[in-house]
């Protein structure tokens, strides 16, 4: 966040590896809320921020977007309330959306409960909403028939953080996310949508590079014939940061049920049932800063629906820092049954005004 770093007077690598991918400190503030940092301190910037994105991919039309630019707030009201709100403006070269508004109490349990409710993040891997690749991650987002997991969505919902010592454990009740016809509309899209119990729990020393847990979900899916899927997930993950010249790890297995994930259409053209579905995705990846302050990373990943369509998707990234906000991302990707390509996003994000 430009306002924290300002605050501060600190570098960005105070809490990331690569911004935005945070390192194990950063993990800590992400998941109190911010409660973790001193409001008096945030007081000295202004919490407002903004930032402007240009993107190309050689597989897309147009293959060049310059039309991304949000603002941002983020910061305390009084001394344990915090707050994060993210508004496009435009977004793919179009009018933008709501992405992130959240209000989180923190004075619990001697300070290490956290309590968030709007548009808030699902609990799982920090890396599924801090991450430096350009292409998402496609074990939280497998699709099972008609469902489609949204287990590293802003949803929303309400959520309870513990975090307290070596300790993190994360409860939320989430729905609608993208739903409806924006996600501000989304908000009261509430009797027809997929409605999700998920929780994380996890080792998460702020002070030691190697995060384990384990994620997961029981959850509904509206179908479009009528009826609901039921589905659970559960994945262990481990996460560590790249120190002492060995590069960052980030390992994922996850596996899933579908007991109703929809309906395929008979040559006759009558429908039938797919029936239940075991699913199962993994994720690796490699990470390791060169050339001072830039970063390589390389992922694959593996997705099996459970209704016989298999998948495997890869990408490789170059990211470095062209000035203190500004930065520049470089991809190339590849996946089954599709073309490769490569994309870029130049990403500049800065405070509106200079430290009081």
């Amino acid at each position: 966040m430009p306002a924290f770093a300002q605050a501060y007077a600190a570098k960005c690598s105070i809490c990331h590896v690569f911004p935005p991918a945070l390192n194990t400190y950063g993990r800590y503030i992400q998941r109190t809320g911010y409660g973790g940092l001193d409001p008096h301190t945030l007081n000295r910037a202004l919490p407002f921020w903004w930032d402007q994105q240009i993107r190309y991919d050689n597989n897309q039309s147009p293959r060049t977007q310059v039309g991304n630019m949000a603002i941002h707030a983020v910061g305390f009201l009084g001394t344990d309330v915090t707050y994060h709100f993210q508004q496009w403006i435009l977004q793919n070269n179009k009018a933008g959306d709501l992405d992130t508004f959240w209000l989180a109490y923190n004075n619990l349990f001697d300070r290490s409960g956290h309590v968030f409710a709007g548009l808030v993040q699902a609990p799982a891997p920090s890396p599924f909403s801090q991450w430096m690749d350009i292409t998402g991650f496609t074990t939280s987002e497998i699709t099972v028939g008609e469902h489609a997991y949204e287990l590293d969505a802003n949803r929303w919902g309400a959520k309870f953080n513990y975090v307290h010592g070596d300790l993190d454990l994360e409860a939320g009740w989430l729905y609608a996310g993208n739903g409806g016809p924006s996600v501000w509309g989304a908000s009261s899209n509430f009797s027809n949508t997929d409605k999700t119990f998920q929780y994380k729990a996890a080792y998460a020393n702020p002070n030691y590079p190697i995060e384990a847990g384990i994620y997961g979900s029981r959850g509904s899916w509206p179908l479009a014939e009528g009826g609901y899927d039921q589905y659970w997930s559960v994945a262990p993950y481990v996460e560590r940061d790249p120190i002492h010249g060995v590069p960052g790890v980030l390992a994922i297995y996850q596996r899933a049920y579908d007991g109703n994930p929809g309906f395929t259409t008979l040559p006759s053209g009558t429908l039938s049932p797919l029936g239940p579905a075991n699913s199962a995705a993994t994720t690796l990846e490699l990470y390791q800063p060169v050339f001072d302050e830039g970063l390589v990373s390389l992922r694959k990943e593996w997705t099996n629906d459970g209704l016989g369509t298999l998948g495997q998707t890869g990408n490789v990234n170059f990211s470095y820092p062209i000035a203190r906000f500004l930065r520049a991302y470089v991809e190339e990707y590849f996946g089954a049954r599709t073309t490769p390509g490569w994309a870029y996003t130049i990403w500049w994000a800065s405070p509106f005004t200079s430290v009081k």
